[in-house]
């Protein structure tokens, strides 16, 4: 298992598994079950076998122990990117590369 943790989206991913090669991704299930708690947790499964590959943990400073998160791999600023890489099984480009320059 690894934990990585966005402290500027304030969001935490714990990875059951290494994700396979071209694995694919789904469904993910949205857990919501206080409505006194703003965050969620989102439970990421795998295609080809079943099995719960990682939990996203949305506003993770208030629902995770402070020493856990300090311990955890740090991706500020690309939480986004690394988990639509991971759901989309394709590598995440900012949009600004993708849009072809305008010539007036």
């Amino acid at each position: 298992m690894r934990l990585s943790y966005d402290a500027t989206a304030d969001v935490a991913y714990l990875s059951l598994r290494p994700l396979a090669q071209g694995e694919p991704i789904g469904p993910t299930l949205l857990l919501e079950t206080d409505h006194a708690f703003a965050g969620f947790v989102a439970l990421d499964f795998s295609l080809r076998d079943g099995q719960a590959l990682g939990l996203e943990f949305q506003m993770a400073s208030a629902c995770l122990p402070a020493e856990l998160l300090v311990a955890a791999e740090r991706v500020d600023g690309g939480h986004l990117a690394r988990i639509t890489e991971m759901r989309l099984g394709r590598g995440v480009q900012s949009l600004s590369a993708d849009r072809p320059t305008r010539v007036q």
